[in-house]
């Protein structure tokens, strides 16, 4: 099932126009993703000490703009499982008119930690990560 998470546009996502900034986005899938291991029984600060899971690619596509003090609902799921990689998909939707703002995607590859070689998912988080075919309605 996917997570959601409420994120309130602050001054500084925005630009000059008002409008949340578009690199925001990417800060904005972090805090959905975090929370989707957190709900699962694993921070960050757990997860890595155990795993390291950079972001080796990354979509945003806009669909309408964000602004100041808006407040948003990321849902946050896993799309994709491979042996050593996962993708986690996201929509964006205004928090009170429901329209979708953005979705996206971030891919994570898992490297050990001390030597920082890729590894397969271990166990552990294979476990907590399954593969979901909800789709945004508007994707």
């Amino acid at each position: 099932m996917p997570t959601e998470t409420t994120i309130r546009v602050r001054y500084k996502d925005t630009d000059v126009m008002g409008i949340v900034y578009y690199g925001n986005y990417l800060t904005y899938f972090e805090v959905g993703r975090v929370e989707y291991l957190r709900e699962r029984g694993y921070p960050m600060s757990e997860v890595q000490r155990k795993i390291h899971l950079p972001v080796v690619e990354a979509a945003v596509k806009y669909r309408r703009p964000a602004r100041l003090d808006d407040l948003l609902r990321v849902r946050t799921w896993v799309g994709e499982r491979r042996r050593a990689s996962f993708t986690f998909r996201y929509a964006v939707h205004h928090g009170e008119t429901h329209a979708l703002i953005a979705t996206g995607q971030t891919r994570h590859c898992c490297l050990e930690p001390e030597s920082q070689k890729l590894v397969s998912v271990p166990e552990w988080l294979g476990t907590i990560l399954p593969v979901e075919k909800w789709e945004s309605p508007d994707d």
